[in-house]
């Protein structure tokens, strides 16, 4: 296409097709980028982000002046080599990209709450300061450092992304092994995930001041034994935690009301 690109999504996978997909409904001009071709769709390209050859190839592209990147990167293995060169790699890559002159684009990255140490408990904001202490937890803090470099850009954590599919596996007694029942559960359902993203991309695209770091998360922070019972027919609400390691956000209510706000309302739907 010869019009310049309003949005780029940097890893456009699941999370970031369907992020492309809702601002595609506005007649909003998105660019989705990742290492998989799509076939007969102008409206992709494909890159390696983790090679610099590339990035040159992506400096080529014709962005519009008020153009937002949203970065939705994923590591291909869980080993700290790929975290780094995923995460770490590609987040200084990007630093230096809008630090060109006429290339400043605003920015939004997509972390995670991993990034706390395993002793943080309590309820942990976005004014909480973040104390990673595997490695895993140090590589996400890195590069969001190197994205808190760029003049413009937000940070946004999520927790557990989930659907009412992979909320179906905590009924699986197996799978409930592999976790601890005592330990809080922090999540956002998939939809509203999205629904955040659209609106931070969006106020970026206006203009609108945006905060630096957002904690996207549900309110229904519970322990997973909550969450069973329930599942169960034991106990027929969820009582949300109130001890432990509870996410929260302080920009709750800037941000679009949510779809979900416990994992209840899935359960409690039509």
């Amino acid at each position: 296409m010869s019009n310049p690109w309003d949005i780029v999504i940097l890893g456009c996978g699941q999370l970031g097709g369907n992020l492309k997909t809702a601002l595609e409904a506005e007649k909003i001009h998105v660019l989705g980028v990742r290492r998989t071709p799509v076939p007969d769709d102008s409206t992709f390209i494909s890159l390696d982000l983790d090679v610099a050859d590339d990035w040159e190839q992506f400096a080529q592209v014709k962005l519009a002046q008020n153009a937002v990147i949203v970065a939705i990167v994923t590591p291909d293995a869980r080993t700290e080599d790929a975290y780094r060169q995923r995460y770490v790699g590609v987040s200084e890559r990007l630093r230096q990209f809008v630090s060109v002159p006429n290339r400043e684009h605003p920015v939004i990255w997509v972390s995670s709450t991993a990034v706390f140490g395993q002793y943080q408990f309590g309820v942990l904001d976005e004014f909480v300061q973040a104390e990673p202490d595997n490695w895993r937890g140090r590589c996400l803090r890195e590069a969001e450092q190197n994205i808190e470099r760029i003049q413009a850009a937000t940070v946004i954590r999520f927790t557990g992304l989930y659907n009412a599919r992979s909320l179906g596996r905590l009924q699986d007694q197996r799978f409930r092994e592999q976790l601890n029942s005592k330990a809080v559960s922090n999540r956002i359902h998939r939809e509203d995930a999205v629904s955040w993203l659209y609106a931070l991309t969006c106020d970026y695209l206006q203009k609108t001041p945006v905060p630096s770091l957002i904690h996207g998360v549900d309110m229904g922070s519970a322990f997973y034994q909550q969450i069973y019972d329930f599942l169960d027919g034991v106990s027929s609400a969820i009582e949300p935690a109130t001890t432990g390691r509870i996410v929260n956000s302080r920009y709750r209510d800037r941000m679009p009301a949510l779809q979900y706000p416990t994992c209840e309302a899935i359960v409690n739907s039509p």
